[in-house]
């Protein structure tokens, strides 16, 4: 691999933007959860205590995330077709209520897991008091940094291996790939095995490794959540509809930030792809 292609791939500018998003919307996140999240935690921690208060903080999130996800869904039931990736492909209602039952089961795993994280490895002074040890500008920079590096090499050679291993195929993660023309409230539609060893995993073990304050490890799922969302909601956004063609092509594109899809030779593009079609039907219709 030459170091002139490596620098110029849009891969790499797509990772570079990618860790400065994850930089620039996690400060916002955590600002906005601080604002927002903090006084209700601290008041629920005053009368029920700190487990109880981590299990609200962590529900709030979950659910703003999913609420999040729903009105991300609307324009693909109304059947908009400004901004669609796969313009040929429509859903119906009665599918998404048929599954959302499985979303519904995934976000009580996450309820649960990220409860988890938060009380069994939370400093005690933290429990004490939340707002002991919350992070400067620059620590929180550096721990999305390291946090977006861990999701991706955790969720890439997991998806990775839930496509290549035909068992886990088979059994796990074909669910999720019932749909090929996803929606954003089909983000979390998968085996529970799958939503906790490797979405949740993915979303909670930087975070950890790092020691980060309880509600860094909430923005960074909060913002990972919206992320998924949005990548999956059938229209263009800020992944360039990669990961809608991962779902259409079934095994390019399996990280999040595409670096190791670079280095792996699994990275695919849009425009590569259409260009590729484009030049097969014109061989076609020459011969």
């Amino acid at each position: 691999m030459a170091f002139a292609d490596f620098v110029h791939s849009p891969a790499i500018a797509g990772f570079l933007s990618e860790i400065f998003l994850v930089a620039l919307g996690l400060q916002a996140t955590f600002w906005f959860l601080l604002w927002a999240l903090l006084p209700l935690h601290v008041w629920v921690s005053d009368r029920y205590g700190a487990k109880v208060a981590f299990c609200f903080s962590n529900f709030a999130t979950v659910a703003f995330a999913h609420l999040v996800a729903i009105l991300l869904t609307l324009p693909a039931l109304l059947k908009m077709r400004r901004g669609k990736i796969q313009k040929s492909k429509s859903v119906k209602l009665v599918r998404v209520l048929r599954d959302l039952p499985l979303v519904g089961l995934n976000f009580a795993f996450s309820l649960a897991v990220g409860s988890a994280a938060a009380i069994f490895t939370c400093k005690e002074e933290v429990k004490i008091d939340i707002q002991a040890g919350l992070p400067d500008s620059q620590l929180l920079v550096a721990q999305a940094v390291f946090s977006i590096l861990v999701s991706e090499a955790i969720f890439y050679h997991l998806h990775r291996a839930f496509h290549e291993t035909k068992y886990l195929y088979a059994k796990i993660h074909k669910i999720h790939h019932t749909w090929p023309a996803p929606v954003a409230i089909m983000a979390t539609y998968a085996h529970p095995l799958e939503h906790i060893f490797c979405n949740l995993a993915t979303v909670f073990t930087g975070p950890v490794l790092c020691g980060a304050h309880p509600f860094v490890s909430l923005s960074y799922s909060l913002l990972f959540s919206v992320g998924a969302a949005v990548h999956h909601s059938g229209y263009w956004s800020d992944d360039l509809g990669i990961h809608d063609l991962h779902h259409e092509l079934f095994n390019v594109n399996y990280g999040n930030a595409h670096i190791l899809d670079y280095l792996y030779g699994t990275y695919r593009s849009q425009s590569l792809c259409r260009g590729v079609q484009l030049k097969e039907q014109t061989s076609d219709k020459a011969n």
